[in-house]
């Protein structure tokens, strides 16, 4: 499974962004990564939320390797705006955590709720992603995305959806388009109610209280998305037109946020280990994989 990693490539010069990281497993990750020395752009929609989770660093000594810049993962134009900023004060960046996302305890396909999930989850790694990508620096460790995804997006949990299965188990020829025409199909029926419970993935499968569907389709897209940025980084950089870059998804397993009712079993710390170690140790052989506990699963 390619469990060989980096040794220590990174130092004080190294720059991190960290997004939806004002609090739970976000501010966790921007924690572990600052205790390594790196400098870590802290970044959020509530400037005040966000000051605060600075604030709670300084007993930790941490609070001068951590940043804050805000970010609406949402908004294509905040995403640039966070771009330019990083460009002009850092001049690049070396690795970005798509952390942000949101969820409702929806009970079925509520299209409002779906398509507030899907413009965080989706969207917001896309809008984020392509802004900072042409900013990864080029170096012999490579840059490293890591992408905070969900077991509950992967393929087995889309039940008698075989069609869609087959389209996005085919990770070597997946494309952005097929990941949003996947998207927009689950939208769509959600829109005119003809979406079937047993096509869509349900993450009471995975123990949870509530099916969380559109969270769980938004999972499924984004843990595509990566195999979709792994085969372009990779063509573009065996034509001499781009650098190394590593992708990574992964989940951080059932955590205690507000993101899942406080019910998890797991700590914020224990959340953040795994996008922490892809960040950091980038396991040989894994860009383009699904991680969780530190080893790659099916997606």
């Amino acid at each position: 499974m390619g469990q060989e990693v980096d040794r220590q490539w990174w130092s004080e010069d190294t720059v991190a962004v960290v997004t939806g990281a004002n609090k739970g497993i976000g501010l966790a990750i921007v924690r572990q990564l600052a205790k390594q020395g790196i400098t870590v752009v802290l970044t959020a929609r509530d400037a005040n939320r966000a000051e605060q989770a600075i604030e709670s660093l300084k007993s930790e000594g941490l609070d001068d390797r951590v940043v804050f810049h805000t970010l609406d993962v949402s908004r294509e134009q905040s995403a640039h705006e966070l771009a330019e900023w990083l460009r002009q004060t850092y001049g690049g960046i070396d690795i970005l955590i798509n952390n942000a996302a949101t969820s409702s305890n929806e009970m079925g396909a509520n299209f409002e709720d779906a398509i507030s999930i899907m413009n965080t989850n989706y969207l917001g790694v896309k809008n984020v992603t392509k802004a900072l990508l042409p900013l990864a620096r080029n170096t012999p460790a490579g840059a490293r995305i890591v992408v905070v995804s969900s077991r509950a997006g992967v393929l087995k949990n889309l039940g008698n959806n075989n069609q869609l299965k087959t389209t996005l188990s085919d990770r070597e020829h997946i494309t952005e388009d097929l990941v949003d025409r996947s998207v927009a199909a689950y939208l769509a029926e959600s829109e005119n109610g003809t979406w079937k419970e047993e096509d869509w993935p349900d993450m009471r499968k995975a123990g949870y209280a509530y099916p969380y569907r559109s969270y769980a389709v938004s999972k499924m897209a984004v843990n595509a998305y990566v195999s979709v940025l792994h085969n372009n980084t990779r063509l573009a950089a065996a034509g001499g037109k781009s650098k190394l870059i590593n992708v990574f998804s992964c989940c951080p397993g059932h955590v205690d946020t507000d993101l899942s009712g406080h019910l998890g079993p797991r700590t914020v710390d224990q959340g953040a280990d795994t996008p922490v170690w892809l960040a950091l140790q980038s396991p040989k052989g894994g860009s383009g994989k699904f991680w969780a506990d530190r080893t790659e699963i099916e997606f």
